[in-house]
């Protein structure tokens, strides 16, 4: 700790330290006398002074540095959100480039004369729509990312069924399963927990559900099987983890840290082949975090993944 102290704190106690030991010796040696009193009084004075002077500057001292130091972490937190901001926007202007030049592509070539075309036109206008489509998808979820960072996104907590709501979700998600040609199945175990009631936002709760068994039909095997499962928590007994899982490729460790970040792609060509925003899952988290729970995958190569998050369950 004295080597964190100011030079003038340690000048300063040294030198108390000092002045007060020659009055002491002075008080032993001289005899009472009247006339010393002015001296003794000039000595208690100055070493006073000199101890209050300095703890005084001491204690100014840290306080400035410690200002210092607030003001070096603002900054640098100023210039990470600068940073990050940066990086955001890039990502975005990438993200909305690639619908826009092709819908701007099919536009022009039906223009140039292929709308004259049967065999091309009709083909050219559903992949305008298909980018179109995707194009709206992402400028929904850049909007609900900002509004969750800023504040303005309200949350409702509402006591329902999570067992309901799951397989509300599978029935208007039930075209994906049969999408081009992909046999996928699914099955919900609730491990006699069907009758569970949970406080949270359902309508937000829904939207992170159906991101991620949308997630887990794109990426799972062509004839797979999606399966959620309802367990208690195994620490907190007021919780429930649901558990998304499907039987897909895997990811590998490297990636399953950023996997909630925006835009970050394991395979980028695939996802964005695979019509995905890149903001699915960090919506997910935002969403969940914003009940104060948490998100986190579970996953090895060749041997799918797993999506879980907690809920609070109703008292």
């Amino acid at each position: 700790m004295t080597s964190q102290l100011p030079s003038s704190f340690l000048a300063a106690s040294i030198s108390t330290v000092a002045i007060v030991a020659v009055y002491v010796i002075v008080r032993l040696l001289w005899e009472f006398d009247p006339g010393h009193l002015v001296l003794e009084a000039g000595i208690l004075a100055v070493s006073s002074f000199g101890s209050v002077f300095f703890t005084l500057e001491y204690i100014v001292f840290r306080r400035m540095k410690n200002l210092a130091a607030a003001n070096t972490a603002e900054i640098e937190k100023l210039k990470e959100m600068e940073a990050f901001r940066r990086e955001f926007l890039g990502d975005v202007s990438h993200e909305l480039k690639t619908p826009i030049f092709a819908i701007e592509g099919f536009v022009e070539t039906l223009l140039d004369g292929a709308l004259d075309d049967p065999k091309v036109n009709r083909k050219f206008l559903q992949k305008a729509r298909k980018h179109a489509e995707r194009l709206s998808h992402l400028v929904s979820d850049i909007l609900i990312i900002s509004q969750i960072e800023s504040g303005d996104l309200e949350m409702s907590n509402e006591k329902f069924s999570i067992h309901e709501l799951i397989h509300e979700v599978l029935d208007s998600l039930a075209y994906k399963f049969t999408k081009k040609g992909r046999d996928i199945s699914y099955r919900v175990i609730a491990d006699g927990l069907e009758n569970s009631m949970v406080s949270a936002d359902k309508q937000r709760i829904d939207q992170v559900l159906r991101n991620l068994i949308d997630n887990a039909v794109k990426y799972g095997d062509a004839k797979g099987v999606v399966t959620i499962i309802l367990a208690r928590h195994e620490q907190d007994p007021h919780k429930l983890v649901v558990k998304v899982n499907d039987n897909g490729p895997g990811i590998e460790k490297q990636h399953q840290a950023r996997l909630f970040e925006r835009f970050y792609r394991v395979d980028k060509s695939r996802s964005r082949d695979k019509g995905g925003t890149g903001l699915g899952l960090a919506i997910c988290k935002h969403l969940i975090e914003a009940h104060h729970e948490r998100i986190w995958v579970e996953s090895e190569p060749g041997k799918g993944a797993t999506f879980l998050f907690t809920i609070k369950l109703a008292s």
